[in-house]
């Protein structure tokens, strides 16, 4: 298993075609997006919406197998946003009836903030999670001896 860097649009496109609710054009906004391999792409994440100001990202993620969901590969994914870009928050939008993704999302860490009605149309809820720096220092950083 290894992670993909610096192939951002291409990641961004497969992670785009595999998450039924982002549009035909893809992200909008500027993006970012780190790849896990073996022969092939078997996960993705891409990092959007940032609002230095906030300290605020928005991930979103799609896979075609759990087998990337390992300790040191998810720190990595989220050393991007808390170290490297030194965000505060990192959240996520996920569609009410994935629930297999909102476990992977609680399984990685992060804690239901908010459902947003109709987000993907009309009775298409979302349901925004969140991780905040704390969080993911007690996890991965200096209060898990880490650092």
């Amino acid at each position: 298993m290894r992670l993909l860097f610096g192939h951002s649009e291409q990641v961004a496109a497969w992670v785009a075609d595999h998450i039924p609710d982002v549009g035909q054009d893809g992200f909008s906004s500027p993006v970012a997006a780190i790849g896990v391999a073996t022969d092939h792409l078997v996960a993705g994440v891409c990092y959007h919406d940032y609002q230095p100001k906030f300290g605020t990202i928005q991930l979103s993620m799609a896979a075609t197998s759990p087998i990337w969901a390992r300790r040191p590969i998810i720190h990595a994914l989220l050393a991007y946003p808390f170290d490297q870009l030194g965000c505060f928050k990192v959240w996520t939008a996920t569609a009410l009836e994935n629930v297999k993704a909102l476990k992977v999302n609680e399984h990685v860490g992060f804690k239901r903030e908010a459902i947003l009605a109709h987000q993907f149309g009309h009775n298409r809820h979302a349901v925004i999670m969140r991780l905040l720096r704390p969080g993911y220092l007690r996890m991965f950083g200096e209060l898990n001896g880490q650092i």
